[in-house]
């Protein structure tokens, strides 16, 4: 690397910005499995109508994003970040107010799609105010925001439960909505400057073919991967609350601790990445994780804490690689490749969700963790398919 770019600070007012926005967006997400045991009582759903929340969710969110990426990659399309910042808190504020499960479907939906609107055009900011040899830690510092608003979210909305109205007090995620998107607003010119926009421009006109090969292997091993990171997420607070007849409080807890442990494994991993590797990284990742998911049902009390937050960091730790890997292999579709990573692939994994709700409905909800324990062979193999040597640095792309 050049000695201006060894010298260049990680942290720029425009990365603190948008990793900013990216965990206010994504309390969203951290809120909802704490609210769905509440749901579940409330409106005495099955487990699999709760998995088609999930779902509705995931698809919303997430399977249209790839559009909205397609979009931002040839438009100027800045709004979209603080758009989608508030579009998403208005969302999660009204959940807790719903009279019926149809307008909580459709609330979910509304969520959905400002959490869909950000992320692409987020990412794609994300990567441009990056030095190019720093890309991993870059991105990780984005991608840690996004973890820590999952976590804050699961947190936030635990607590907000503990006091007199319960669901009513949901309202309260407005707050840093409205404030962070009209920060955003404010500085939209140094988060999303019209020069990286411009040049975005010009080379997608010019990038290369799609390597359709490559992009397939890294969908599929996503959405396998996400399937169980959001199979965990669902299901340890019904796990918990509604089989073992736990606290509710206390399940938010624990899955606060996985995904805390997550933002740590997020930034460590990106981070990393830049030194080892991206192949090296997601798939050591995988490794570490799935002999954790076979402890699960054996433990109990501190250790289940433990193996929890372990097995969060360990998880996790793969987020930014991977969406950094599928910016390096699709340039000139930096906004477009953030849409199919974390979101096109994993709002099918919300497929993968419903799947695991057909299966707690049959066979109980101890043996979703079964079937979750073996998930992490799939993603080893589909792994070893992805571009990359093995410890050692990645060549920067040249965008």
């Amino acid at each position: 690397m050049s000695e201006q770019t060894a010298k260049e600070p990680v942290l720029t007012l425009p990365l603190i910005l948008l990793a900013i926005s990216h965990a206010v967006t994504d309390l969203s997400q951290g809120a909802l499995p704490v609210l769905l045991p509440f749901l579940k009582n409330a409106f005495d759903l099955t487990y699999a109508q709760v998995g088609m929340i999930v779902l509705a969710q995931n698809i919303t969110s997430s399977v249209i994003q790839p559009a909205f990426g397609y979009v931002a990659d040839r438009l100027s399309l800045p709004w979209l970040i603080p758009a989608g910042v508030l579009i998403s808190g208005i969302g999660i504020a009204a959940t807790g107010l719903v009279s019926s499960y149809a307008s909580l479907l459709a609330i979910v939906v509304v969520t959905g799609l400002g959490v869909a609107a950000f992320h692409p055009q987020g990412s794609k900011s994300a990567h441009f105010v990056s030095a190019s040899s720093r890309r991993g830690q870059s991105m990780a510092v984005f991608s840690v925001g996004g973890n820590l608003g999952i976590a804050l979210g699961t947190i936030c909305m635990g607590l907000l439960l503990t006091l007199p109205g319960t669901m009513a007090n949901t309202p309260w995620f407005l707050l840093p909505a409205g404030i962070t998107a009209a920060l955003l607003w404010l500085n939209l010119p140094r988060v999303s400057p019209m020069a990286q926009t411009a040049a975005a421009g010009r080379k997608s006109r010019t990038a290369a073919a799609l390597p359709v090969f490559l992009i397939t292997v890294l969908l599929a091993f996503i959405l396998v991967r996400t399937t169980i990171q959001v199979g965990l997420t669902t299901f340890i607070p019904l796990y918990y609350v509604n089989y073992l007849g736990g606290s509710a409080i206390y399940a938010g807890y624990l899955l606060s601790a996985f995904l805390v442990a997550g933002v740590f494994g997020t930034f460590v991993g990106g981070t990393l990445s830049d030194r080892f590797g991206r192949k090296t990284l997601i798939v050591g990742s995988m490794l570490v994780t799935w002999p954790l998911l076979a402890l699960f049902q054996f433990t109990s009390g501190f250790t289940t804490v433990v193996l929890v937050a372990t097995t969060g960091f360990a998880l996790i730790a793969s987020f930014s690689p991977l969406l950094v890997l599928a910016q390096e292999i699709m340039p000139g579709y930096e906004a477009m490749a953030a849409g199919l990573t974390i979101g096109f692939s994993i709002g099918l994994g919300g497929i993968g969700v419903t799947v695991l709700g057909y299966v707690a409905d049959h066979f109980g909800v101890p043996s979703v963790f079964t079937v979750i324990s073996f998930l992490p062979a799939a993603t080893i193999a589909l792994a070893a398919l992805l571009p990359g040597g093995w410890f050692k640095r990645d060549n920067p792309s040249a965008s």
